[in-house]
């Protein structure tokens, strides 16, 4: 245990002096929060306060190439995390592995205030088992998604050192991979202190850096995914193939409005189909129509979509909520790579990965 007190008073007091430009901050934060209840099959076990302690590191980019990613300052970084559900039989603990980007909506004097986008991996240490475990009706797979969205405020203290409060939405699922799969959404606050390396005032970025196009863009591409055959623990995964097309339309230089369709073919509702005897087709179609978030290089867009046609004996639900996070690469920032969620009300079903060209 001293060992562990040790270095993170090392990470706490550290000073570099090899000469890095950027500021460079390790942190320290606690977590404690409540786990929401999406269904009555885990209300049960759901009557808990987590709370966990995280440990990052991360890098505050100040260049006008790195600028120019979100038209703002911002800190990525990395970070492990170790959240207990305080329901050690059933839910257990998680331990994860996380990569942030923290865009800053106001840089000038002592208070900032971001926004923080986290992704990662989460290792379980409790899951469903028929026999030893079958009220853990959340986790399946030991291996599970993390995401996770936080509004921070970060005070400094002087050139050395920053405090910070921060509100989370913190989500963990298989991704539909295995059932049962609910996952779990549970806010925390967290309270946290920063060493910060080489830190100065940060000044504004001439207006010739922001080049915004306010004009109409396309795009198309295809997701892939894998889902479970049906709900019990032993189903099977199967592929899921999707393509998709739209339009993004700004409305003004972070905000914007889009519409698309989306295509896909699931084989898992082939097999379920197959399985049960119904006659239905594993192909779906829908539209979707939606908010958008431009920042530089990220897209995050929150759709709903309507379906046009879908298995109805599978699937009896004809709207659906979509989040979806896009990164643009290249030179010429067309090619765009991402991932996206799909939930039906409180419940998350699947997370799937993208890949879209855009057209202006």
């Amino acid at each position: 245990m001293k060992k562990y007190v040790g270095f993170v008073l090392f990470l706490l007091t550290f000073h570099l002096t090899f000469g890095q430009i950027d500021p460079i901050f390790y942190g320290l934060k606690t977590h404690y929060g409540i786990i929401i209840s999406n269904s009555g099959e885990v209300k049960s076990i759901s009557q808990a306060n987590p709370y966990g302690i995280q440990l990052e590191y991360s890098r505050l980019k100040t260049s006008d190439k790195a600028w120019k990613t979100c038209y703002c300052y911002g800190r990525t970084g990395l970070s492990f995390a170790y959240f207990n559900y305080a329901n050690p039989q059933v839910l257990g603990s998680s331990y994860n592995l996380l990569y942030f980007v923290e865009p800053y909506f106001t840089y000038k004097g002592p208070l900032k205030f971001s926004l923080r986008g986290t992704i990662g991996a989460t290792y379980l240490d409790k899951i469903f088992d028929a026999t030893t475990n079958p009220d853990n009706l959340r986790f399946s797979s030991h291996f599970s998604f993390y995401l996770a969205l936080s509004l921070n405020l970060n005070y400094h203290l002087n050139d050395n050192y920053a405090i910070n409060i921060s509100a989370n939405y913190n989500h963990i699922s298989n991704g539909g991979n295995k059932q049962p799969n609910k996952g779990m959404n549970f806010p925390t606050v967290s309270i946290g202190v920063d060493r910060v390396i080489n830190y100065e005032a940060l000044q504004p970025k001439p207006r010739e850096l922001r080049d915004h196009d306010m004009s109409i863009k396309y795009y198309m591409g295809s997701f892939f995914s894998l889902r479970s055959s049906g709900g019990e623990a032993e189903s099977t995964s199967h592929p899921l193939i999707g393509f998709l097309g739209g339009a993004l339309q700004p409305l003004s230089v972070i905000n914007g409005v889009n519409a698309g369709i989306e295509l896909w073919y699931d084989y898992s509702d082939e097999k379920i189909a197959e399985l049960d005897m119904l006659d239905d087709s594993a192909f779906s179609s829908a539209v979707t129509l939606g908010h958008h978030f431009s920042l530089g290089n990220f897209y995050f867009l929150q759709q709903f979509g309507v379906y046009i046609t879908r298995p109805k004996n599978i699937q009896p639900r004809w709207l659906y909520q979509r989040y979806s996070l896009w990164y643009s690469i290249g030179r010429s920032k067309r090619w765009t790579i991402g991932g996206s969620l799909i939930a039906y009300g409180k419940v998350a079903d699947h997370m799937d990965g993208r890949l879209l060209y855009i057209i202006n």
